[in-house]
């Protein structure tokens, strides 16, 4: 028989506890059944997995610094307390889906990372957007909308510097892709983030 260990909380379990078990995953989203001589789950698309969107947003504020400085990588960070609830039950790991920013009537492709980031060794669990485009200067203080629509990988820990911005990347390059089509495409013009910020409690 082999055993497939899914923690509830897995960094709070001793590195041991789970010694019996032939793999363990963060979550059921990154269960492969093919790997086990099962048939593969039919709804993966372009190595992205849909899921049941959701929609975070805040103003955007400073974070750890990381992402221009550090990475080449400049991602937006959003105050958690507004969606705690939602981030607490969220599994850890890279997302893609749809960004707009206050009322400059452009929507984004985006590619997301929720969690600990293990290669820094963060003590809070954070969201930290990466915004698809170009732009001319830093947007703190604006209003972010997020609208989260599928999966594509759990997070992890890399040997070094340059294999985290080379998996970034990569991960970018899966998310600008697989936007453009269905089910993800149909969500680039949804009202929570084409819709007036005077307005968007109405929806």
């Amino acid at each position: 028989m082999k055993v497939v260990a899914v923690p509830s909380l897995r960094r709070k379990a001793s590195k041991n506890q789970y010694d019996s078990a032939d793999l363990v995953l963060s979550s059921l989203l990154d269960f492969k059944p093919e790997v086990w001589g099962l048939p593969a789950f039919q709804d993966w698309i372009c190595n992205t997995l849909p899921i049941e969107p959701w929609y975070v947003g805040g103003p955007v504020i400073k974070g750890f610094g990381r992402g221009s400085k550090i990475l080449g990588i400049p991602t937006a960070n959003l105050p958690t307390t507004a969606f705690s609830s939602v981030l607490s039950d969220c599994v850890c790991g890279i997302y893609l889906g749809w960004a707009a920013l206050s009322d400059r009537g452009e929507v984004y492709k985006m590619v997301m990372s929720v969690g600990w980031n293990p290669y820094f060794d963060n003590t809070e669990k954070t969201v930290e957007p990466w915004l698809l485009h170009e732009f001319p200067e830093d947007f703190y203080g604006e209003e972010l909308r997020l609208v989260v629509v599928g999966y594509i990988r759990p997070e992890a820990n890399f040997p070094s510097l340059e294999a985290l911005i080379e998996r970034i990347h990569e991960d970018g390059r899966i998310a600008s892709s697989a936007l453009d089509i269905n089910p993800y495409a149909k969500y680039q013009n949804h009202p929570y983030l084409l819709t007036p910020l005077c307005q968007k409690d109405e929806i």
